[in-house]
């Protein structure tokens, strides 16, 4: 009987012991919430740099849109997009030099390469006058 405890104890344990990664700490993927914290680019040269979260694009990969909650008040500052639902996609990049396989589209426009860690996102026109997004999860 001891051992039919013990290999029930045994069994409980290791079910317990498993890990479910729902926590998206290697999720290398557009999905989720990003906060934008730098614009910078263009050829007036501007570097615009805002608080974590007072700009949010949430991706949903499953329908490919993206929502933005933009809370800036400072009008001078280039925020990208007004609070709204947007589309998006991704295509083959057909710029030159091709500097990455894939450019993100966003409601419409190119902006260009995109790179996704763990916890970054960075969006980069490539051209004079574009812009370069840069996000944090």
């Amino acid at each position: 009987m001891k051992k039919i405890q013990l290999i029930s104890l045994f069994a409980i344990m290791i079910l317990f012991s498993c890990n479910n990664d729902d926590d998206n700490s290697n999720d290398t993927s557009l999905r989720g919430v990003w906060k934008l914290i730098e614009v910078n680019g263009t050829i007036a040269g501007i570097r615009d740099q805002f608080e974590p979260g007072t700009i949010q694009w949430n991706f949903n990969t499953s329908n490919t849109t993206f929502t933005v909650v933009n809370n800036n008040t400072d009008e001078s500052k280039q925020d990208v997009f007004e609070s709204g639902t947007y589309n998006y996609s991704i295509t083959n990049n057909d710029m030159t030099p091709e500097t990455c396989a894939h450019s993100l589209v966003l409601d419409g426009t190119n902006y260009g390469c995109y790179i996704v860690t763990n916890t970054t996102l960075q969006i980069n026109q490539g051209e004079a006058d574009g812009i370069i997004l840069k996000f944090i999860r």
